[in-house]
């Protein structure tokens, strides 16, 4: 009687110990995707600043000055 006691806790066990790892590897496969997401996420950004640098890179001054015209507020003090 004690015998099948402990194969049923035992398999019980064995049950509750498999859900958690079925679990535990659903989350982590939850947080790979959320880091593969923000990697690439963060690639695309690289790519994008490099492309403005080496673009900002080879104008000369008078159409630098023009296009940071765009993004420069005019003193209005007076």
């Amino acid at each position: 009687m004690f015998g099948r006691i402990q194969l049923y806790a035992l398999l019980a066990f064995a049950f509750v110990a498999g859900m958690l790892g079925i679990y535990v590897s659903g989350v982590q496969r939850g947080i790979d995707r959320t880091k593969r997401k923000i990697d690439e996420k963060r690639l695309s950004s690289m790519k994008t600043a490099k492309e403005v640098e080496d673009e900002v890179e080879i104008l000369d001054d008078p159409h630098l000055a023009a296009r940071a015209s765009e993004w420069v507020r005019e003193d209005k003090r007076g």
